[in-house]
C-alpha cells in the first residue's frame, strides 16, 4: 500500500481506473468476477507504482508504461496516416491515462538524473514505431493497427509530454535554490565584513589608546625603572595585538564585500570620544559643536579611525577635530601633524572600511597629506538616502 502521505494520490488516481467504461479495446474483461478481480489487480499495482515513486520515480514510471495508455475506443483523435491501409487513435484515453500523466510529471520532477528515462523513452519509440510499421503497413496487418499505432501516440503524449513538464518544473525549482543559496552566502559574507569592520573600528581604537598609554608611562621620569619597563612590554603587546587582529581581520573580510552602515557609537558621542583620547594623554582640540547629533553613526566613525590613525602613526602629535553643520549636513575633519617625509596614506582596512561606511550614508570622504599634515574629513547628511 502507498505511504500514508500518498494515500489520497492513489485513492484519486484509482477513481478513473475503477469507473472507467469497458470497451472492446480494454485490458479488463466485460463483465462477472474477473472483472471485479482485474480492476483490483490494477488498483494494487497502481498502489505500488505510488508507493515508490518517491524513492524510484523511474520504477513508478516503467509501471504505469506497462499499464497503459494502450488500445482503446477512446482517444484524443482518429486519423488516416499515410502510406498506412487503416486508421489510427492517436493518444488512447483509459482508466490509467490519469495516473500515466501524474505519475510521468512527479517522474520528471523527482529523478536526478534525466538519462535513465531517456533511454526508457527512446527504446519505446524506436521499438514501438517499428512494431507499428510491420503490423500497419501491409495488406493483411498482423496486429490491429491501434495496437501499435495508439499505444507509441499514448506513450508520447500522455507520458513523454508530463515528464518534460516535470523536468522543466524541477530545473526551475532548481534555479530558485541556488539563487535563495547565493543570496544567503553573500548575507553571510556581509555580515562577516559588517563584523571585521565593527571590530576593526571599536577594538583597534582601544588597543591603540592602550598602547598611547603605556608609551606615556614608559616616558615618564618618575616612575620607577621596573615600572617603565612593564610599561614598554604593555606598549609592544598592545602593538602586537593590533597587528594580529589587523590579520584576522584580513582573512575573515571577504574580498570586494562592502561593510554594511551599522553604527555602535557610544552614548556620550563624539564629545566623550575626544573626551577619552585625552585621558590617555593625547593632545585633542574639538572645534565646532556639531549640534543636531550622529544619528547614523558615520561622523563618530570619523573621529575614531581619526584618533587611532593619529597614536598609531603620530604619537605625540596634536590632532584638531573640526565639526560643523550646514543646511542637513555634517562635515567632519580630524588633523593631525604626519611629520617630516609623509606619503599619502595607503589605504588600509580601517579607510577602506570608513569610506565605505561614509559612502552608504550617502556622504563623501577623503583622506590625504597636505602642507605636512595629514587629514581625514568626510560630509555626511542627516538621513542616508533611500
Amino acid at each position: 500500500m502507498p505511504r500514508l502521505r500518498d494515500l489520497p494520490l492513489w485513492l484519486v488516481l484509482c477513481v478513473p481506473v475503477v469507473f472507467a467504461p469497458v470497451n472492446p479495446y480494454d485490458w479488463r474483461p466485460q463483465s462477472g468476477n474477473l472483472l471485479v478481480v482485474s480492476v483490483a489487480a490494477g488498483c494494487l499495482v497502481l498502489a505500488g507504482a505510488v508507493a515508490v515513486a518517491r524513492a524510484w520515480p523511474l520504477a513508478a514510471l516503467v509501471v504505469v508504461l506497462l499499464l497503459g495508455p494502450w488500445a482503446s475506443s477512446e482517444a484524443l483523435a482518429t486519423v488516416q496516416l499515410w502510406p498506412m491501409n487503416h486508421s489510427a487513435k492517436i493518444g488512447p484515453l483509459n482508466g490509467f491515462t490519469p495516473a500515466v500523466v501524474t505519475l510521468s510529471f512527479l517522474a520528471g520532477m523527482r529523478m536526478e538524473r534525466a538519462r535513465p528515462a531517456v533511454w526508457l523513452y527512446g527504446v519505446v519509440v524506436v521499438v514501438g514505431g517499428a512494431c507499428a510499421a510491420v503490423s500497419t503497413l501491409g495488406p493483411a496487418p498482423s496486429l490491429e493497427p491501434n495496437v501499435w499505432v495508439s499505444g507509441l501516440s499514448g506513450v508520447l503524449i500522455c507520458s513523454l509530454l508530463p515528464w518534460t513538464a516535470g523536468r522543466s518544473v524541477r530545473h526551475r525549482r532548481q534555479g530558485r535554490l541556488r539563487e535563495r543559496l547565493m543570496v544567503e552566502e553573500q548575507a553571510r559574507l556581509r555580515e562577516r565584513a559588517r563584523i571585521a569592520q565593527d571590530v576593526h573600528d571599536s577594538l583597534g581604537h582601544e588597543l591603540a589608546l592602550i598602547a598611547l598609554r603605556a608609551g606615556a608611562m614608559e616616558m615618564a621620569a618618575d616612575l620607577p625603572v621596573r615600572h617603565r619597563e612593564a610599561a614598554a612590554g604593555l606598549r609592544e603587546a598592545a602593538g602586537d595585538a593590533t597587528e594580529r587582529l589587523r590579520r584576522v581581520i584580513g582573512m575573515l573580510r571577504a574580498q570586494d564585500e562592502p561593510a554594511t552602515l551599522l553604527p555602535h557609537a557610544r552614548a556620550g558621542g563624539i564629545a566623550d570620544l575626544v573626551a577619552r583620547a585625552r585621558a590617555s594623554g593625547m593632545t585633542v582640540t574639538l572645534e565646532g559643536d556639531g549640534a543636531g547629533g550622529d544619528p547614523l553613526g558615520a561622523a563618530y566613525r570619523v573621529v575614531q579611525e581619526g584618533l587611532t590613525n593619529a597614536a598609531k602613526h603620530a604619537p605625540g602629535a596634536p590632532v584638531v577635530v573640526t565639526l560643523s553643520r550646514r543646511e542637513g549636513r555634517m562635515t567632519v575633519t580630524v588633523r593631525n601633524d604626519a611629520g617630516p617625509g609623509a606619503e599619502a596614506p595607503r589605504p588600509g582596512t580601517g579607510l577602506v572600511g570608513l569610506s565605505e561606511r561614509v559612502r552608504l550614508a550617502g556622504g563623501t570622504f577623503a583622506a590625504r597629506v597636505e602642507d605636512g599634515m595629514f587629514e581625514i574629513s568626510a560630509g555626511i547628511p542627516d538621513e542616508a538616502p533611500a
